[in-house]
């Protein structure tokens, strides 16, 4: 697909979001996409043909400010749908436990029943409070743990230091204890040798045995020292292990908490943030290996009549269900992620584009097959989907755009649609 190519056909779908615009004109504009996407036209002449429907849409809102006011009303509704769905989105991407969990909910029970834009603006507001009262919460607790590490470790180091001290003095002490007594003995063999009658021997002796027996003292308080600096030693030991305990602990809580920050807490698959950052990689990979990559966009049909007929619990145990339900048919290579409020997203690398196709009418007939009961009443749930290939000159962002836009055409026929391109 050329530059000139995908901007006619986003700027038709652009065109064809605006509300309030004629039927006819609205056909007419798809139409032309339908056209230049089967049937092959100069390029010129479709850009020519869009710019006329631009100036008719410019000419009907121009002329008629009562459809202007009522599309403009139309839009701020749309707008204000959009913020309440995010809104509804973030809260739950948000793991939060206690008092502000249960905030959380009832705001997202608020946004539910539906609020006016004032209302919408506030509890905004207080989401906002929330997120920062627990970011701030978050470092202060990662402060107070960085400071007890930096204390234990001060005081690991200045009792390693002190205990290294007194091993080298009381290494020097032994080394004089012992050259003392080896003096002694010398002096008491020589004495030995010498002195043949025992008076002499006694009055030699004697002053030997005294600087013997003091000696021996001092070896006694020396092995008290040593005995005193071996169980402070060991203490530090024992609270290096702790610290070194701790430290494993926070270790372990920080991949959890980076595991839990791309999980969605709800249904325990990936979240938007995650799903950004899977298809990156893979569209890196892709750019390398051009190998077949495609993405799908799954909705559930009539949800918020679901939420709001049964409850948002009913909704969020509908949302578990159909999530391990997905997840359950794809392999290590596929990605699925929550992706808005109701919407499923799955990343399929390295698959056929029938294997993918077949794949995806799998998933499809597997929810509608889900047994679902609320307050005694059957229900069956199904999806509508559409799936978009990357194909050359695609980025991302712009692949993520279209398989909305493919989904939000397919929906218009009714609930459980499927759109393959």
């Amino acid at each position: 697909m050329t530059n000139l190519e995908r901007h006619i056909r986003h700027g038709g779908e652009t065109l064809l979001r605006i509300p309030g615009l004629p039927s006819k004109v609205k056909r007419d504009l798809r139409d032309l996409l339908n056209v230049s996407s089967i049937h092959p036209s100069p390029k010129s002449e479709q850009a020519v043909k869009l710019l006329g429907l631009y100036e008719r849409s410019v000419k009907i809102i121009a002329t008629n400010p009562q459809r202007a006011n009522a599309m403009s009303h139309t839009a701020e509704q749309a707008l204000h749908k959009k913020l309440s769905d995010e809104l509804q989105t973030l809260i739950t991407e948000l793991d939060f436990e206690g008092e502000s969990g249960e905030v959380l909910m009832d705001i997202r029970a608020k946004l539910l029943v539906g609020v006016t834009p004032d209302t919408l603006l506030e509890l905004t507001l207080e989401v906002l409070r929330l997120v920062v009262e627990g970011t701030t919460y978050e470092r202060k607790k990662s402060e107070q743990f960085l400071e007890q590490i930096n204390s234990s470790l001060t005081m690991h180091l200045k009792s390693t230091k002190q205990s290294i001290q007194q091993s080298q003095s009381y290494l020097s002490h032994r080394q004089e204890m012992n050259l003392e007594f080896n003096t002694l003995m010398a002096q008491s063999h020589k004495i030995l040798k010498e002195e043949q009658d025992y008076a002499s021997l006694k009055s030699g002796l004697t002053p030997l045995l005294t600087q013997l027996t003091a000696l021996s003292e001092r070896l006694t308080h020396a092995e008290q020292r040593e005995k005193a600096l071996i169980e402070r030693m060991a203490y530090t030991r024992n609270q290096a292990e702790s610290l070194y305990e701790s430290t494993q602990d926070y270790r372990c809580r920080l991949e959890d908490q980076a595991q839990r920050v791309q999980q969605d807490p709800l249904t325990k698959v990936y979240n938007r943030a995650a799903f950004h950052n899977r298809l990156e990689l893979e569209y890196h990979r892709w750019i390398k290996s051009q190998h077949p990559l495609r993405v799908v966009l799954l909705d559930i049909d009539n949800f918020k009549s679901l939420n709001k007929n049964f409850g948002y619990s009913a909704g969020d145990k509908a949302l578990k269900i159909i999530a391990k339900t997905i997840q359950k048919e794809l392999s290590e290579t596929d990605t699925v992620a929550r992706f808005g409020g109701e919407e499923f997203m799955i990343i399929m690398p390295d698959r056929a584009e029938q294997e993918s196709y077949l794949l995806m009418q799998t998933i499809l007939r597997q929810v509608e097959r889900l047994p679902f009961k609320f307050k005694d009443k059957h229900l069956t749930i199904t999806l509508s989907a559409a799936s978009v290939a990357f194909q050359e000159g695609n980025t991302p962002e712009e692949l993520v755009e279209q398989v909305y836009h493919a989904l939000q055409t397919a929906k218009k026929a009714g609930s459980n649609q499927v759109s393959w391109q």
